[in-house]
């Protein structure tokens, strides 16, 4: 009787420690996030150039996102977030006027692999992008293959400093063109998040 008592009383105590770790290491963010976009077009090279044939990026231009997002963190090592941002999209091969405007849907998954390096996370994702403007390419792009709805995917590398902001690198890709078989958008990014919840919660560091 008195070993089953103590057996109890180990397991309820490791129980309610292992709560109170799982309390510690489960944080949720959500907050504003901006981002420098260096964009492109990958496109059929008849579309700027009559008599070539082929594929090639077009010239990058200096561009922005500007959304919102949030992530839960399962664990130390292991968050997954979505983010919701509004993006423009132009080329050096486009007119000034001529540009791609966005609202982008995008889940994705960030890990930390390391063991002694910390806050250092890899992350995926895949979303979805509603196109409310898109430039005008003339006779060489039929407007029944300028697709609303397209597929971007999402690499990352980012560190985050706790409770503060995390600083993010990578790239935005289409997996499915914004023009039938001859234009997709692509993006080099360097973004910030700033977790206002936690910011102005009273967390500690």
């Amino acid at each position: 009787m008195g070993k089953g008592l103590i057996c109890c009383l180990i397991f309820l105590f490791s129980i309610n420690t292992y709560c109170q770790q799982w309390r510690e290491i489960r944080e949720f963010e959500v907050g504003p996030m901006l981002n420098y976009h260096h964009t492109s077009l990958y496109v059929a090279n008849d579309i700027f150039y009559d008599d070539k044939d082929g594929y090639s990026n077009s010239g990058f231009e200096p561009n922005y996102g500007l959304g919102i997002y949030g992530i839960y963190y399962l664990k130390p090592k292991i968050g997954i977030g979505a983010e919701l941002f509004y993006d423009r999209t132009t080329s050096s091969e486009l007119e000034d006027d001529n540009h791609y405007n966005s609202l982008t849907l995008l889940p994705y998954v960030n890990y930390d692999p390391f063991r002694r390096v910390r806050n250092l996370y890899f992350g995926a994702g895949i979303g979805v992008s509603f196109i409310q403007e898109a430039p005008e390419y003339g006779s060489v792009v039929k407007e029944e293959d300028i697709r609303v709805i397209t597929v971007p995917v999402k690499l990352s590398a980012s560190y985050r400093i706790r409770n503060q902001v995390t600083f993010e690198l990578g790239i935005y890709a289409e997996i499915m063109e914004v023009v039938m078989d001859q234009v997709r958008r692509n993006a080099l990014f360097f973004g910030m998040k700033v977790p206002l919840n936690r910011v102005f919660g009273g967390y500690r560091y």
